[in-house]
């Protein structure tokens, strides 16, 4: 081989192994050094951790067949993942649970005129009846529970908020055939 030959393959052999060196090669990676570097794959993204935080407790006794017990309104000051726990005492009574944003009255409920964000039919399963909401942004809303019989009733709720929550956006819905019959006078929870 020639001399030309030979400082074109040094050459090359050079560049190589200079090429190697960048990317890590058998001596370290510069990306251990540098890890923003050219080159370097992007760090791994973390999550923030979820965390859940009791809203409210409460409880609702001497509830009629057909009666609706209305909670105080309560607030969520981030977006999160909403859960309602109701327990009841009978297990042969139908419990139907409904989550309004804002506040409604008795008669908008019968008239199929409240918006809300989540609801469950009225059923004696599962006890305790839990109902999750994704993704429900920072904001007022009202909890009612209904009483579907055969017996008088008393409950209790916990609501909760998971933060951060899912990325998903929960939508309010008018609900039309969610209620069935009317419901009787309110009662209050406590």
């Amino acid at each position: 081989m020639n001399a030309v030959g030979r400082t074109l393959v040094r050459a090359a052999g050079l560049a190589f192994a200079l090429a190697l060196g960048g990317c890590g090669g058998s001596s370290g990676s510069d990306c251990n050094k540098n890890p923003t570097g050219p080159g370097c794959p992007p760090p791994p993204t973390t999550q923030p951790a979820q965390t859940r935080n009791v809203i409210s407790t409460a409880s609702c006794t001497d509830l009629g067949v057909d009666f609706l017990c209305f909670f105080d309104p309560f607030t969520t000051t981030q977006r999160g993942d909403l859960d309602v726990t109701v327990d009841w005492t009978f297990p042969e009574d139908a419990i139907q649970v409904l989550v309004s944003n804002g506040s409604c009255t008795l008669d908008q409920i019968n008239a199929t005129q409240c918006t809300f964000i989540g609801t469950t039919p009225a059923s004696a399963t599962p006890k305790p009846r839990v109902l999750t909401i994704k993704g429900v942004a920072a904001g007022t809303y009202r909890l009612y529970v209904g009483n579907r019989g055969p017996k008088t009733e008393s409950l209790s709720i916990q609501i909760g908020l998971t933060t951060p929550g899912t990325a998903s956006a929960s939508t309010a819905t008018r609900i039309e055939s969610a209620i069935g019959r009317p419901y009787g006078s309110q009662v209050v929870g406590h």
